[in-house]
């Protein structure tokens, strides 16, 4: 089943795809902004909340009339923020200016089905999903699932995780540590959480090295450097990028098992309690470092 954006850029050239095709199966809200308006910034987060708090029947489409003003032009944008309403196809509803979130969220919920969205789904098909939209690189849209679970349950630990790994490819160290220790010990996301603690110090490592180009340049240049490509590993996990990161690894723990006093190994360690040993990028790397080791 194709995963669809819940909060997303859009331009002139996919609105009709997006946008007006897009509303066919859920409520799409559609933000028409620019980085130079000051009401536009405190409207946006405003709007993100309702959002996701409202669940995936609704959809928020975000346009910088800067960029598009052929699309500001059509809806008739007089002024900013103007946020338009669509469903089906239509112009359902509209309202200009930063309006307080009460209102809005009253304004949107009109256009639902009776049943409350945010009940529409269980805290693990939330989480789930907001896992889907991280695998894919659509971290807002991950974001806003999870934060949508923790709004069902402020021990959603699964969503922490995904929260956690939002921060560590943003590179907002402190906020990982926060969201992690409010996992409690004996949980399933407790270990995933202590393995993005190691990952931090994978984003030191990678920093330390000169970054992930300098890195994927030093293994280009020295396929056989251990110490490259188990750096330019470390700079992929931090950017989300697991396939590579394992591959990595794997690749220096087949060289030389004890590399780094077990580095590399201890690494791989950390990614399958990470994403667990169903997902796609782990396969079956934990039978091969099985047999590599013993």
């Amino acid at each position: 089943m194709e995963v669809k954006s819940q909060i997303f850029d859009v331009e002139a050239a996919t609105f009709e795809e997006t946008v007006i095709k897009g509303s066919s199966d859920r409520v799409i809200v559609v933000d028409f902004w620019a980085p130079w308006c000051g009401p536009c910034k405190t409207l946006g987060p405003v709007l993100e909340e309702v959002v996701a708090a409202l669940g995936p029947s609704v959809a928020l489409a975000k346009v910088n009339v800067d960029d598009n003003q052929e699309l500001a032009t059509a809806f008739r944008v007089q002024g900013i923020p103007a946020v338009k309403v669509v469903m089906d196809g239509k112009l359902v509803d509209e309202f200009t200016g930063a309006l307080p979130k009460d209102q809005i969220e009253a304004l949107l919920r009109k256009h639902l089905p009776d049943a409350p969205a945010s009940e529409a789904e269980s805290l693990e098909e939330l989480i789930n999903q907001g896992g889907s939209y991280l695998d894919t690189g659509d971290l807002a849209s991950a974001e806003a699932l999870y934060h949508q679970a923790l709004a069902q349950d402020e021990e959603a630990f699964g969503a922490l995780v995904g929260l956690a790994r939002i921060r560590l490819m943003q590179g907002r160290a402190d906020e990982v540590r926060e969201l992690v220790s409010g996992i409690e010990q004996g949980n399933l996301e407790y270990d995933q959480g202590q393995a993005l603690l190691t990952q931090l110090e994978f984003r030191g490592t990678c920093e330390s090295a000169g970054g992930r180009q300098v890195c994927a340049e030093r293994v280009l240049a020295e396929p056989d450097n251990l110490e490259a490509r188990f750096t330019f590993g470390c700079c992929a996990a931090v950017e989300g990028d697991y396939e590579t990161a394992l591959k990595e690894w794997f690749a220096v723990v087949t060289a030389d098992k004890n590399f780094r006093q077990g580095a590399a190994k201890d690494a791989l360690v950390s990614v399958f309690h990470l994403l667990g040993r169903n997902h796609p990028a782990v396969g079956d790397y934990p039978q091969q470092l099985y047999r590599v080791l013993y």
